[in-house]
């Protein structure tokens, strides 16, 4: 890796070490880190978006999980016209109510959870209308996990839902929220792996992204791992990245 680059980085100031960072293919950057402070690595976010201001050609993709805590975007999404969504908004004023920490943030959807047992995708990518518009990012992001999912036996999953999301039948699998700024995007997908159940009893009296707590699920709800664990999944899930966004 350029060594001028990974000074840019700042590793120190979000959490980081060098192990964090590892070249994806040769344009894209991985920072891996599980169970990672959500402040630090909305920070580095914020700082990746710089870092691409200067080198356009960069994709830096964070692949992660956070200690408990909730988000809360923009907005839930915007019915069609005609169409009723039947989503619960989340009061932020509640906000001091809620057992973990919270934070208000810039993407797009209402109140989410996270918890160690997620694995988070964020995409730090310039969009381009020819080689990656915002549409078939999202697309390949739900793609990638429905393919590996597919290899442990688990059918039946879908996007093509009237709610932004990784679908189980009627159960949600993962979440889908995106920012852009001067056309890159951060924040973006948390695909639920391991079943918590201290976060499902507090989403008990919430309504994560506008929904009954309980269309929640997991892949460990969902199917037998067989000793398969989220580090596994996400070498899978990097490994269809690495070849597919070159």
């Amino acid at each position: 890796m350029n060594s001028s680059l990974l000074w840019e980085l700042k590793l120190p100031h979000f959490g980081l070490e060098p192990k964090n960072i590892s070249e994806l293919n040769e344009r894209t950057l991985l920072v891996k880190k599980f169970n990672w402070a959500y402040e630090d690595a909305h920070k580095f976010q914020r700082h990746a978006l710089t870092l691409l201001d200067q080198h356009p050609q960069l994709r830096i993709l964070i692949c992660c999980s956070h200690p408990r805590c909730f988000t809360n975007g923009r907005g839930l999404q915007r019915p069609k016209k005609g169409e009723n969504l039947n989503l619960i908004e989340f009061d932020p004023k509640q906000a001091h109510l809620l057992p973990y920490p919270f934070y208000q943030i810039e993407r797009g959807g209402g109140l989410t959870f996270h918890h160690p047992g997620q694995m988070i995708i964020y995409p730090i990518v310039k969009l381009n209308p020819k080689t990656l518009s915002l549409s078939s990012m999202i697309n390949n992001l739900f793609d990638f996990a429905i393919e590996v999912l597919n290899d442990w036996d688990l059918k039946d999953l879908s996007h093509e839902h009237k709610l932004l999301g990784l679908w189980s039948e009627n159960r949600k699998l993962a979440s889908m929220g995106i920012a852009i700024e001067k056309l890159t995007t951060f924040h973006g997908m948390a695909l639920n792996f391991y079943r918590d159940d201290e976060m499902k009893q507090a989403l008990n009296v919430l309504n994560p992204c506008g929904l009954n707590a309980e269309i929640y699920t997991s892949v460990e709800e969902l199917t037998d791992l067989k000793g398969r664990t989220l580090e596994e999944f996400s070498d899978l899930y990097l490994r269809r990245i690495q070849h597919a966004w070159k």
